[in-house]
């Protein structure tokens, strides 16, 4: 499918590609997810070697994603793959959950994260709920109005937040090594009873959704240029860009703070930086945060419309989702209609239990992506793979055991909201025979 045939301009570079993955993935929980960990694995060394076994698990998702991205570069990312490897039907229930729940509630989510974090510099400790609303409405309102007005406007905004908040942490971190008073003995404490198999229980959890978004470059394939070299690329580089700078935080933190004392604390970032600095030093964080949050809304803000796009094009959704804007060549109708639920889901508020209902769901269509790649190379032996995964099969299988297990022990802990989660997914079926009915009227 060419540029103009699918609508959509390439106008992304390989840069660009990795600060939209980067972006999406250096959000809050690196800066909140290790004071938890440290209540279930109170040891230094096994905190470290989790976030190095999620930064490989991590890699092995992307290089198996990138022979699947370079096969298929169009946009819609796994949209485009399930359709392929499956049929439309699995392709159009992803889509359907991240239409409705997935994206406008992580839009909703980050958007009110943000207003949290920005209010206290305007208003101090005292501020209203709606105060907190309407400024997180306004943010993702602006947020949509950029991605309105051209990818290339939304990729100089993703390259400057992910840029920036990059440069803030790197100062962090060797600001803190070198000038520092932290303790070189933290890294010794170690817990009895504990061994490596530990780390694929419960702990594993937290680490994986804290990598989770690896992916989201593979949304915009028909904006990339070279898509074939540059997607699978992009998701590799940035994958090992976010490895590197969560293990490097963790050792930060571990150095600023012994394991005891980093039991349960949600701001693990601000306590490591006033145990290393100052108290005023925490303000730094407040910014890198600010940018980390930034930079993940209008990461989603910019690649989950183009799943919409995608399934309007192939006539299983609503036909103007697929529209293209003459002039600003952005999908604009997706982008409007994710403004306008997700601005929707901030006034409701009881948005976050809807996420938990679809966590079971994001795993499962991982899992069945990933898949795809032995069933597509056992069914399409000739199919043109610009890239063909690195370490095959080891890579893949390494990915599909772990997100299995993930996947069951969802099921286990949480079995109501994962039966639920299926249950608004097969929701969609109806619809689904709806528009391909429709659209073989229409042939």
């Amino acid at each position: 499918m060419s540029d103009k045939e699918n609508g959509l301009k390439r106008q992304l570079g390989l840069f660009d590609a990795v600060m939209i993955v980067v972006g999406n993935v250096v959000g809050i929980g690196i800066f909140t997810t290790t004071g938890i960990l440290a209540q279930e694995l109170p040891d230094a060394q096994y905190i470290l070697i989790i976030w190095v076994m999620g930064g490989i698990l991590t890699l092995c998702g992307a290089l198996t994603y990138g022979e699947l991205g370079a096969a298929f570069p169009y946009a819609g990312g796994d949209y485009v793959y399930l359709r392929n490897i499956y049929g439309s039907w699995a392709g159009f229930l992803l889509g359907w959950v991240g239409f409705f729940i997935i994206n406008p509630g992580s839009i909703a989510a980050l958007s009110l994260g943000l207003a949290k974090y920005l209010l206290p510099l305007f208003f101090g400790g005292e501020y209203h709920l709606w105060e907190e609303k309407s400024l997180a409405i306004f943010s993702l309102l602006l947020i949509s109005v950029i991605n309105y007005l051209g990818v290339k406007h939304a990729s100089r905004l993703q390259n400057l937040c992910s840029g920036f908040n990059l440069i803030i942490i790197f100062l962090i971190l060797f600001s803190g090594f070198i000038w520092g008073s932290g303790n070189l003995d933290h890294f010794s404490f170690s817990s009895k009873g504990l061994f490596l198999g530990d780390l694929f229980g419960a702990p594993m959890i937290p680490v994986v959704f804290t990598y989770s978004g690896w992916f989201v470059s593979a949304y915009v394939a028909s904006e990339i240029k070279k898509p074939e070299k540059n997607l699978p690329l992009s998701l590799i580089l940035s994958s090992l860009i976010v490895a590197i700078v969560y293990v490097l935080m963790n050792i930060f933190y571990i150095y600023a703070l012994p394991i005891p004392e980093m039991k349960g604390i949600i701001e693990i970032a601000t306590f490591a930086c006033r145990s290393l600095f100052s108290p005023g030093a925490t303000m730094i964080v407040s910014l890198a945060i600010i940018l980390a949050i930034l930079g993940s809304l209008n990461s989603v803000a910019l690649t989950a419309p183009r799943i919409y796009y995608a399934m309007g094009k192939d006539g299983i959704f609503f036909r103007k989702a697929g529209t293209v804007h003459s002039r600003y060549r952005t999908p604009y109708v997706s982008i409007i209609s994710q403004a306008v639920i997700s601005s929707f889901l901030v006034l409701w508020g009881n948005f976050y239990q809807l996420l938990t209902y679809v966590v079971f769901i994001m795993l499962i269509a991982s899992i069945a992506t990933a898949l795809g790649v032995f069933v597509l190379r056992f069914r399409c032996p000739a199919l043109k793979r610009p890239y063909k995964v690195w370490g095959y099969p080891y890579t893949t299988f390494i990915f599909l055991a772990v997100y299995l297990w993930i996947a069951l022990k969802v099921l286990v802990e949480k079995p109501y909201e994962s039966i639920l989660g299926i249950a608004v997914s097969l929701s969609g079926i109806p619809f689904y025979v709806y528009w391909r009915k429709k659209k073989r009227v229409n042939i």
